[in-house]
Formats: structure tokens, sequence, C-alpha cells
């Protein structure tokens, strides 16, 4: 959850560079040399955007995305081909070269899922992925939400330990990576995590964890619930801008797109799965919330809503967290043709533009109301009946 925190941080700084008021799209696919971060890089793919500048956002074959600077471009050139998305074996190819020697694929309907843990861990993972994914589509669609299933394979990259998959994300995320047990990358469209059941914290004497069962025992404790949750929370992100509720680039508001996220999070220690469904009351965010409520403290609506710097300080991420779960869940429970026409309306934002707080909030009473007050009033009157 921090990662995405940084990487929005950084996308924007990155959307400020350029020089949007006169977009035009590209026809054909491009291939581009360009030098980012110090390494020059040849990338393919269909140009998402560019400037009268020449600087442009790229989307290549396996779904990664590259606001590209036109001073970091060294050449270029174009084709007539169409773009052509990996299937679930290229896409396998291609990890397993990037990533080397020791890891193994596992592909399931959506998922490819690159490891070098145990294969049961990685098939435990993509089907509590492919579950999440029915049931995240299922419950938009009926909400009438124009959403469908991914047509192109995601990614998923799993290391075998921390210390691996720190030396992994420090490369994307820098010293922010050790704040997380596995995130979603806003560029590469991939979800980079490892195998929890290795979590110092969930082993016992005795403790197993290569078969299905023990893999379902580790996590069924009370100590594993945050790290599911995490894992459910990254996954929620990649569904979201894949599946079209969400647009990456186009810059949602953060209060919901976390506070989606954390809706879905909530994980089910009690049954054999780990996570069992969308929409139960999320208590570790409800308890903090009604807590800072209570000492006069809570976040309010109008400071939630253009103020994304609460997600990105650590003194008020938590807060802000629990904030963001608290008016998702209120706004889709007690106003949900608001809330799904407010989500289609976000969709058609345009690509590397950001909102300033007076749009942010313009958009908001659009489709809730201008008088934030009465919404509030509203607010603390329901949430005050959750036992």
């Amino acid at each position: 959850m921090t990662s995405f925190r940084i990487q929005i941080c950084w996308l924007i700084l990155v959307a400020g560079l350029f020089h949007i008021s006169q977009p035009r799209p590209a026809r054909a696919v491009e291939h581009v040399m360009a030098n980012i971060d110090g390494r020059e890089l040849e990338l393919s793919g269909k140009v998402l955007i560019e400037d009268s500048v020449g600087s442009m956002l790229l989307e290549t074959d396996e779904g990664a995305m590259w606001p590209i600077e036109a001073r970091m471009i060294r050449s270029r050139t174009s084709d007539s081909e169409p773009l052509v998305s990996l299937d679930k074996k290229q896409l396998a190819q291609r990890l397993l070269k990037e990533m080397g020697p020791g890891f193994q694929s596992h592909e399931s309907k959506h998922y490819v899922v690159v490891f070098n843990t145990t294969r049961t861990y990685a098939k435990w993972c993509s089907s509590l992925l492919e579950r999440l994914q029915r049931a995240f589509i299922a419950y938009w669609s009926k909400r009438g939400c124009e959403v469908r299933a991914p047509t192109a394979p995601l990614a998923v990259l799993v290391f075998s330990d921390k210390a691996s998959y720190l030396h992994h994300a420090k490369k994307e995320l820098g010293e922010g990576a050790g704040n997380a047990i596995g995130y979603y990358s806003f560029g590469t469209n991939r979800i980079v995590m490892y195998d929890l059941t290795g979590v110092q914290q969930l082993r016992r004497e005795n403790s197993r964890r290569g078969t299905k069962h023990d893999i379902t025992a580790l996590l069924s404790q009370p100590e594993a619930e945050p790290l599911v949750a995490t894992i459910v929370h990254e996954a929620t992100h990649q569904i979201s801008f894949n599946c079209g509720l969400q647009k990456r680039f186009s810059f949602p508001p953060i209060w919901l797109s976390e506070g989606m996220a954390v809706y879905f999070e909530t994980p089910d220690l009690s049954g054999s799965r780990s996570w069992g469904g969308i929409g139960k009351v999320n208590y570790s965010r409800w308890d903090r919330y009604r807590g800072r409520v209570r000492a006069g403290q809570e976040i309010r609506l109008k400071s939630l809503l253009v103020n994304d710097n609460l997600f990105r300080e650590p003194r008020t991420a938590l807060d802000a967290y629990a904030a963001a779960w608290a008016w998702n869940y209120f706004l889709i429970k007690w106003h949900p043709e608001e809330y799904t026409s407010y989500l289609k309306e976000l969709a058609e934002k345009p690509l590397l533009v950001v909102d300033d707080k007076a749009t942010k909030l313009a958009d908001f009473r659009k489709h809730f109301g201008k008088d934030l007050g009465a919404l509030e009033d509203d607010f603390y009157r329901r949430m005050s009946r959750i036992k």
C-alpha cells in the first residue's frame, strides 16, 4: 500500500512535465530507444498519448506503461503492425528470462505466476487471485459498471523470502520497499510479493509450509490477517486497473482507489481459503477510525477528498486508510447508484491530467450532493450502527 502512494507521487511529477495541451494519439507501433534512469532501454508498443514535443505514454505488449519524456528519447521508428498482447506462454517466457535461474512459472486462467518458492504456494496464490477477480467483476457488473475479465494475462512475481523480494523491489520503490510485503506496480502492471509462509511471525515449532494444508494452517493464524489483506489489497488494484473500472495514468482520487482496495481486502481466516468475499466490515480499519472520532481527531470528508498528502505522510497514513475504508463502505452501501456514476465519470478522465483540489471537490459534489455537512451527518448516523 505504501508503494502505491510512492508510485502515484512520482507519476504525478512525471505528468507535470508533459505538454498535454496538444495530445495526439499515434496510429502505429513505435520502437523507441530511450535513456530512462540511466539505463538504455529499447521499448516497443502503442503510443497512448503523445504531446507536441514528442513526450509519450507507451504501452507495451505485456501491459507495461512507460511515460517517456522527449529528452529521454535517443531514436524512434514506427511500423504499421498492430500491437498484439503476449499470451500466457509468451509472458511466462519473458518473465523467466528477466528473472533468471531458479525461477519457474505457473499459469492459471488469468494469471502467470513466476516464482522461486514452492509450486504449491504459487498455485495457492493464483487460486486466491482468481477467486478475487471473479468476485470483483461480478460485484461491479451487478452495479451497472462496464467491466470485463482482462483479455491479456496478468503477471505475478513471488519471491521465496523477504531479502530477495527487497533486492528486486528497491529497484522500483527505493527505500520505501521495506514498508510492505507486496505491491502492485502502476508502471509494469505486475504484482510483486514474497512467500508469506516463510514470515517469521507465523512460524511455529514443527510447523510446515510445503502442502496446501500447511499453507492454509499457517495463514489461518491471527498474525497472518494483515499479510493476507495486503496481497488482496494489491491484487484489487491490479484487477481494477485491468478490467475497465479504473484507468491507469488518469490518476483517480487516492482516497477512492485505496479505500476500494481496503473495502475488498478483509480476510476470512476462519475458512480454508483465507479470503471470504466482499463488503464485510473491516474492523481493524473501522475501530481505528471510530477511535479517532471519539477523540475528536477524525479526518473530515473535505480534507479526505482533496488532500492526497494524508496518504503519503507516515504520521497520517493509517488514519487516512481507515477514513477511506469508512467512506467507501458508506457510499457503496447507502449510495450505490451515485458511487457507480462517479466511478464511470472518473474512468473517462484523460490520461496524464492531474486534477486540482477544486476539480476533485466538484466531481464528488456532482454525484453525492453539494452539502457535504449533510452527507457527513448521514454518514455518522448510519455508521454508528455498525457493531
